[in-house]
């Protein structure tokens, strides 16, 4: 299976024709995805039930997950302002129908924030949380997994904790992590999966990938004005179709 990430509506229409089978819905990847708009997700799940499908799919509704991150960078340790805006956007989205959430909290000290976790996994209810990236940033990824699966949380999103998924260290973890822990919370690989190196991951075990599939975007530039970056990310949906024609020849084959 496929998760893509994506942060407007013209790329998760993309992913869906593509044949995306879930949708990581953001705002802002050019800040490694921050909470998306309720007129985003208000349109994304409009999409999503009506099901736009591509031929090689079948009536299953493609899943809207939802990023819950109130602001960027990569420092994960939230204040109690912070925190009482993500869990309202949970209410207010939970209240809306969406599939999952995914959140991470850390401490100073890079651990997992258990006490921050276990209100945002009480506020979701019923509806399952993802423990995004936040995970790469870990002091101790080992003792982290336990943490993560103490809390309640039943998805881990990791690059290995390195830039991409494909470095040799990152491959090794995968490996500890799959053997240990595969049975009792599922472990998703992300960053810098792409079609020509997602049967790596296939051959370790996993039974779902998450990528962007994206393209750059370049805009209009005002040399005079500072109004935010020149580039966006866009899901390209011929590239999300090679993505799963790749996971299903490699599906075939086993």
């Amino acid at each position: 299976m496929l998760e893509v990430c994506v942060d407007s509506l013209e790329s998760a229409v993309n992913a869906v024709l593509g044949g995306a089978d879930e949708l990581e819905l953001c705002s802002c990847l050019v800040e490694g995805g921050l909470t998306p708009s309720p007129g985003l997700v208000t349109e994304v799940l409009s999409m999503a039930s009506n099901s736009i499908q591509p031929k090689n799919r079948k009536s299953k509704k493609v899943k809207v997950n939802v990023m819950i991150r109130c602001r960027g960078g990569s420092h994960f340790s939230y204040n109690d302002h912070e925190m009482t805006t993500m869990l309202a956007d949970i209410k207010v989205y939970k209240d809306m129908g969406v599939d999952r959430f995914v959140f991470g909290a850390l401490t100073e000290n890079h651990e997992v924030d258990k006490i921050n976790c276990a209100k945002v996994l009480e506020e979701a209810g019923q509806v399952p949380v993802t423990f995004h990236r936040a995970f790469d940033l870990c002091r101790d990824p080992r003792n982290a997994v336990r943490d993560i699966i103490e809390v309640g949380f039943d998805r881990i999103l990791t690059s290995g904790q390195k830039p991409s998924a494909v470095y040799n260290d990152a491959i090794e973890l995968y490996k500890w992590l799959l053997r240990h822990f595969g049975s009792e919370i599922q472990i998703l690989p992300g960053a810098g999966i792409t079609c020509e190196n997602a049967p790596i991951f296939m051959d370790l075990g996993f039974e779902m990938i998450h990528s962007s599939c994206k393209i750059i975007r370049k805009l209009d530039e005002n040399d005079d004005l500072d109004m935010g970056d020149s580039e966006i990310y866009v899901t390209d949906e011929e590239i999300v179709r090679k993505m799963k024609d790749v996971i299903q020849k490699k599906r075939d084959k086993t």
